[in-house]
Parts: C-alpha cells; sequence; structure tokens
C-alpha cells in the first residue's frame, strides 16, 4: 500500500479520537526531498531572516547569540494567551508528500513543539516533537502527531510552527534550521525492549520469534544475572546470548538505567561509556552502537556523551518519523497501550516513515498489548504495508549523510 497524497478517511477517522483542541483550534526557500530521496536536503528556512513569518500569537524576534547555522535563530515567546505561533504564506502551493519536519530547539522549559502543514482549505497534518531543557540547539526529528481533515499534501499553501504553554511556563523557545526530509514509502517498524528484563526473554521472544521478527533489547549491565538463582527480574547473561542467536540486537539502557539528569552522584559520562565497554567486552559490538535514554531524559551533557560513544539513540513521543537528521534522537513510542499501538501502526501505514515501539518489563498488560501489536504488525507486513526492521537497518539506511 503506497502513501496517499490526500490522507484516508480511515486514516483521519483513526486519529480524530487522538487530536486535542490545541490542533483544531485554529527566509529564502528551500529545494524539498521526495519521498525515497536521501540527499542532503536544504533548510526550508534557516532563519537568518524573518520577514517571511507573522507571530499570529505571541512574540517573534531574532536571538543572534544562539544559532544553529548561520548567525541567528528565532525567538518565540507566548503571552497571555499560553501561546506562541508563527505562521509563513506560502506564495505558491508545494508539495510535501512523503516528507517529514527536522527542526533544531533550544528551550527553557520541557516542551511539545508542533509543526503544522495546511492545504487552501484549512485542512492540515501535524507534527509534533518533545524537546528538552538544559541543552543546547539540537536537531529534532518529528513525528506525525494527528490530522485534521483531509489535507491535500501535494498543495500546501501554509506552514505553522507554534507551542502551547501554561500559566507557569513563559520560557521562550529557540528555532533554527527548519527541514524537510524524506520518509520511507513503506513504514519501518522497531520493535524494543528497555531495562533487560527477564520478561524480555520469556515473554516477548516466543512472540516476535513466531513470526521472525528482530527486537533490540537495551540492557543495564550492573543487573544481568550470572544464573538463575541470583536474585532480581532482570535477564540471565546466558539469555542475552539466546537473543543474539534469535535475531535481537543487545543495546545499552547505561550502566544501571537511572535517569542521567539532574543528579550530582551520577556521573552521565561513566554509565554510558562503561556499559558501552561491557556490551563490547561480552562479544555484542553491534549492540554496543546503540542507545535508549533511561526514562526518556536527556540534558546537553547526557546528549555529548551519548553522541561519542553510540551511533543511534533513542527518545521522543511520536510516530512516523523520516530520515533521521539527528541519529541520537530517533523518536520512538515508549510504553503504548493498545489504542495507541493501533493508531502508531495505521499511521505508518498510510504514511509510512520509520515508528518505534517501546515496552519495559512486561506485565500481564502490557504482555496482552504486546501480543495484540505484533499480531497486527503481522496482518500488515503479509500485505506488504509494513516491514519490521532493527537498529541497525535505520542507522546503515536511515540516517542523514
Amino acid at each position: 500500500m503506497k502513501r496517499r497524497t490526500y490522507l484516508s478517511a480511515a486514516l483521519v477517522a483513526t486519529l480524530a479520537g487522538c487530536s486535542s483542541t490545541e490542533e483544531s483550534d485554529g527566509g529564502s526557500d528551500g529545494r524539498q526531498t521526495g519521498a525515497g530521496d536521501d540527499s542532503d536536503p536544504e533548510p526550508f528556512d534557516d532563519f537568518e531572516a524573518l520577514e517571511s513569518w507573522t507571530a499570529s500569537l505571541g512574540t517573534l524576534t531574532a536571538d543572534t547569540n544562539r544559532a544553529y547555522a548561520g548567525s541567528q535563530s528565532a525567538k518565540l515567546e507566548s503571552g497571555e494567551d499560553n501561546q506562541v505561533r508563527i505562521v509563513r504564506e506560502l506564495s505558491e502551493p508545494r508539495d510535501f508528500s512523503g516528507l517529514r519536519p527536522s527542526l533544531a530547539v533550544a528551550t527553557d522549559h520541557e516542551a511539545d513543539l508542533i509543526v503544522q502543514l495546511l492545504d487552501g482549505d484549512g485542512n492540515r497534518l501535524v507534527f509534533r516533537q518533545r524537546a528538552h531543557s538544559d541543552t543546547p540547539l539540537v536537531q529534532y526529528n518529528f513525528g506525525v502527531a494527528t490530522v485534521d481533515g483531509e489535507p491535500d499534501l501535494s498543495a500546501i499553501r501554509e506552514v505553522q510552527i507554534l507551542r502551547w504553554t501554561g500559566d507557569d511556563d513563559k520560557g521562550a523557545v529557540w528555532i533554527d534550521d527548519l527541514r524537510f526530509v524524506s520518509a520511507p514509502d513503506t513504514g519501518k517498524v522497531l520493535f524494543q525492549f528497555d531495562g533487560g528484563y527477564e520478561t524480555d526473554y520469556t515473554g516477548a521472544l516466543p512472540l516476535l520469534e513466531e513470526h521472525g521478527y528482530p527486537a533490540v533489547s537495551f540492557v543495564t549491565p550492573s543487573r544481568i544475572r550470572e544464573g538463575e538463582r541470583a536474585e532480581g527480574d532482570h535477564l540471565i547473561r546466558g539469555h542475552l546470548d539466546e537473543l543474539a542467536d534469535a535475531g535481537w540486537t543487545i543495546g545499552s539502557y547505561s550502566m544501571h538505567g537511572l535517569d542521567l539528569t539532574g543528579s550530582s552522584d551520577r556521573n552521565p559520562e561513566a554509565e554510558i561509556s562503561d556499559a558501552k565497554a561491557w556490551l563490547e567486552d561480552e562479544g555484542f559490538e553491534e549492540g554496543a552502537r546503540y542507545f535508549a535514554y533511561p526514562q526518556g531524559r536527556y540534558d546537553g551533557d547526557v546528549l555529548e556523551t551519548v553522541t561519542t560513544n553510540h551511533d543511534l539513540a533513542f527518545a521522543g513521543r511520536y510516530p512516523s518519523q523520516g530520515i533521521a537528521t539527528n541519529p541520537h534522537l530517533c523518536t520512538r513510542i515508549t510504553g503504548p497501550d493498545a489504542a495507541t499501538a493501533r493508531s502508531a501502526l495505521e499511521i505508518t501505514t498510510q504514511m509510512g516513515g520509520i515508528t518505534s515501539l517501546a515496552f519495559g518489563r512486561l506485565d500481564e498488560a502490557s504482555l496482552s498489548v504486546l501480543e495484540e501489536t505484533v499480531g497486527r504488525v503481522s496482518d500488515l507486513e503479509s500485505a506488504g504495508d509494513l516491514e519490521v526492521i532493527g537498529p541497525g537497518d535505520v542507522a546503515d539506511s536511515f540516517v542523514q549523510d
């Protein structure tokens, strides 16, 4: 099943229940890349000039003290309405079919940034990503969040960037280097498991092995058990070899799997580099290339250390990203319930892109979600609508050069 220029009514209906009132309320142009084109795209806007944007809510100013590329970034601040929204109207309709936004962001407070594409009738496709504070301007890969109406992606007339705030959050957001990159036409799905729990072996492996699907177990080496008699609920060392033999990748969740930010008694550099060294020493050199941020948390120091030690890393919230402009912030959905997983698969089936579904220690409820999700993926894969891949496939084929 190929991506549609008009999003299907079925997809719109599926996403309608996930839509919020946030989306329902209402430089120089660069070359656009089409689906399957992995050449380096020029920026859609480098924010070296702000005249093409209008702040319909909040304020938009240039900041020459922060820049990701060029000499300045755009600084966005909300007002009493708790929203900042900037709008760029296009002089001619433009084709954004098969593309995803990538945007450099820095923020005073943790925030969801939103990029919206609107056609001439006001129908819109909404992309989102969660940006963390205490980082420099860093590129984020956006996923698909919601759809309003049936947007004609071949004739987009308006691009919007917005953020909602609360009464106690009036901090600024800085943005730079907006790009639109291609996404795989046939959707790709990754199964991920965080923490290295024994249920990776006892629960997830039998389900995935039945269909021959790969997965990645992001393990905490300090908690790997030497044998059955060792206390705990984490994997036994021998389980790792059996998972690897079944096509699983053994990656890193840091040495202890704790939040690496905001604590003086933790050493992010040691947590990250020691776990990588353990994986390499134990024969999992391939998996040592990949990392998942414990609890999805990171700051500038953590990002820098992960970038130094790993080829690919995962954090975020939304499905169906495109080619990774930043391979160290690949998006994923953590702990999905059944409805969230179904919606993510529907989006990925209809629109292509790359979707990662991450689970922790499996209990009765989450094992049921996984079982239902694997069954649905099998049906979609059999129809040629989805493909299950591993992190190595992303690193080797879906990262911007």
